[in-house]
């Protein structure tokens, strides 16, 4: 089936290794050194677009216009803005000074893949016909600022690399020639680099000394787990005065006297000036110290296409650990396994089935055997994510489905699982929170929990929402019911009772709406019952609606695909008092050390119905 054009795709990225890989499956080309930029043609018009989906058209018109002109109604290619100097080689300092001062040095794209074509998506083909594409497309474009496609360097793998180093280039880009595209880091592209060079964060500048104008030299830094930013040394050469002088002024606007690095190095240089660490360059420098300090740095560029939360120390992978099969998490393969998947919490796509790994003994007592759905994120949560309930196509064998008849009379399928491996077959299909029924597959019509789900409206603090927990707990006491909780993984709380299989949905959902509406009744400055949003401010939702046919809630145990990676964690109601956040359980937090005591390991045992001296009960 065709399709439009995306809006847009995250870039493939390259795994950086200490040797060029060899044999006739890899193909070669120089490393550019340029801007990223996604070309969008839609409705006669093309975006150029970052890697962080920045819309740069306007910086780049003319390019932009040269692409308007390829053969095609819609495309997406991806590619490198750059400016060639005499000798064909790349210069950024070149492409920096067209944009900044306006000198006029002609400006090409260089065009290295062909995504979308006409309604076609190419990225599951391989890489040799998606450039094959791309090449005859190019052919058929003429006039000014026409683009043109990489160049595949022949020969052999080390004597390229001598020869791009020998030539003052920056490095080959190494590709499998039949993998697809896939957006994020991977394995199937490799960088190879002549030098040192890398991206760092500015933390801060001292004070210029003699002739020298605005900064002296810049303090850089890389990021590291937890959100720390580690000192790398600083940088002084490299910077022309007219760079002087507007880097200057846009530090200036950022001073702070806060340092943000996490820990504080001695021996910093008298008079420096921190900055809020937004700025990011790239330098290149002959080695790593012992003490994790540049040695004879120079300024390279300032990167305004790369945000500043991304910059961390370049790892050099060996290229045989590149050549060796992908990660197996439980015996199943993990493909793109450095894929980002959480930015903020820094967690990668193997984090995310490790994790799922090591809470699967306390999570599959409550997902197992039960009708799911998901909300998928296949390149993470910074792009786009959607809710899931269907499984279309192939079935892993690691996972099962079961017909189940909607309300519209069709027939749909849904996932089933029933051991580990089929929960990180999720994680591996970008699946970061799993949605339960509240039934089991046997017999979806005879539902055996009710979950309600405690939603805080603007202005509800964490005191309320434990008092408002409270008093669903104690309601349903009263009604002769028992009652587990958990965090939501991201705002609020869940309270679940579980039952013997004898009621009905209609039962289920009557007796859930009847406790939302007690509450909302008796305590109607507290709680609401209607997802109305006019009516929810400073009060908390009693969201029942969980509890109809085909509804679901999140499983416990369940990451959340939310910046912090929260997950929701069964407790204990003594602990109550304990948690602060809905949220306050993470990925990062629940991977290391021991994990909580399973709150819910008797929750199966309780033996309690619906009856209609409950419902009465409830009702007041």
């Amino acid at each position: 089936m065709r399709k439009s054009a995306p809006d847009f795709v995250a870039p493939q990225l390259a795994t950086l290794v200490d040797a060029v890989p060899v044999g006739d499956e890899w193909l070669h080309e120089i490393k550019y050194d340029g801007y990223r930029l996604v070309a969008i043609k839609a409705d006669g018009q093309v975006r150029l677009l970052t890697r962080n989906n920045n819309d740069w058209t306007a910086r780049f018109a003319e390019v932009a216009a040269g692409l308007e002109r390829i053969p095609a109604t819609t495309a997406v290619i991806d590619g490198e803005v750059v400016a060639f100097e005499r000798g064909g080689r790349t210069s950024f300092q070149m492409l920096q000074a067209s944009l900044e001062a306006g000198e006029g040095h002609p400006l090409s794209y260089v065009a290295f893949d062909l995504l979308h074509l006409d309604g076609d998506d190419l990225r599951a083909r391989p890489l040799t016909e998606r450039r094959a594409s791309l090449a005859a497309l190019l052919r058929g474009t003429r006039g000014r600022g026409k683009p043109q496609v990489s160049s595949e360097l022949p020969g052999s793998a080390d004597v390229l690399l001598a020869a791009a180093c020998r030539l003052g280039l920056e490095g080959l880009i190494s590709k499998q020639r039949d993998a697809p595209y896939t957006s994020g880091r991977t394995r199937s592209w490799l960088k190879i680099k002549c030098g040192m060079r890398q991206d760092f964060v500015v933390v801060g500048y001292t004070p210029p000394k003699g002739s020298r104008v605005a900064i002296g030299a810049l303090l850089l830094g890389v990021l590291e787990p937890r959100g720390r930013i580690r000192y790398a040394g600083r940088v002084g050469t490299g910077m022309p005065d007219a760079l002087l002088r507007s880097l200057g002024r846009r530090l200036a606007s950022l001073r702070q006297d806060k340092s943000p690095l996490s820990p504080l190095p001695p021996g910093l240089p008298v008079g420096v000036q921190w900055v809020e660490p937004t700025v990011v360059v790239e330098v290149a420098f002959a080695e790593w110290t012992t003490e994790s300090r540049l040695r004879h740095p120079s300024l390279i560029a300032v990167r305004d296409d790369k945000p500043a939360r991304q910059v961390k120390r370049d790892r050099v992978k060996p290229i045989s650990a590149v050549e060796d099969t992908m990660p197996e998490v439980s015996g199943v393969v993990i493909s793109n396994p450095d894929r980002i998947v959480f930015p903020e919490a820094g967690l990668t796509k193997l984090d995310t089935a490790k994790f799922i790994e090591r809470v699967a003994p306390l999570m599959l007592p409550h997902v197992a055997g039960r009708p799911l759905t998901f909300v998928r994120c296949p390149e993470g949560i910074a792009d786009e994510c959607f809710f899931q309930k269907h499984w279309t196509g192939q079935v892993p064998d690691t996972l099962d489905t079961i017909p189940i008849r909607q309300g519209s009379g069709e027939v749909r399928r849904y996932v089933v699982v029933h051991d580990v491996a089929g929960l990180v077959t999720l994680a591996q299909w970008g699946i970061l929170e799993i949605h339960l029924w509240g039934a089991r597959a046997d017999d979806v019509e005879k539902p055996d929990r009710v979950t309600l789900d405690l939603d805080p409206g603007e202005g509800v603090n964490w005191a309320e929402m434990r008092s408002a927990a409270r008093a669903v707990h104690t309601l349903l006491e009263t009604a002769g019911l028992e009652s587990w909780l958990k965090t939501s993984g991201g705002k609020g709380l869940h309270v679940v009772v579980p039952l013997t299989r004898r009621s009905t949905w209609d039962d289920v959902s009557d007796f859930a709406r009847a406790v939302a509406e007690r509450l909302a009744s008796e305590a109607p400055s507290r709680f609401v019952s209607v997802a109305s949003k006019a009516q929810r401010p400073g009060k908390v939702f009693v969201d029942w609606l969980r509890n109809t046919r085909g509804a679901t809630s999140v499983a416990p145990w369940s990451m959340r695909a939310r910046p912090r990676a929260g997950v929701s964690v069964p407790i204990p109601w003594s602990a109550l008092s304990r948690v602060k956040a809905g949220d306050q359980y993470t990925v990062r937090a629940l991977s290391r050390g021991k994990l909580p005591t399973d709150a819910w390991s008797e929750i199966d045992q309780a033996r309690q119905q619906l009856s209609k001296q409950v419902l009465a009960q409830i009702r007041g």
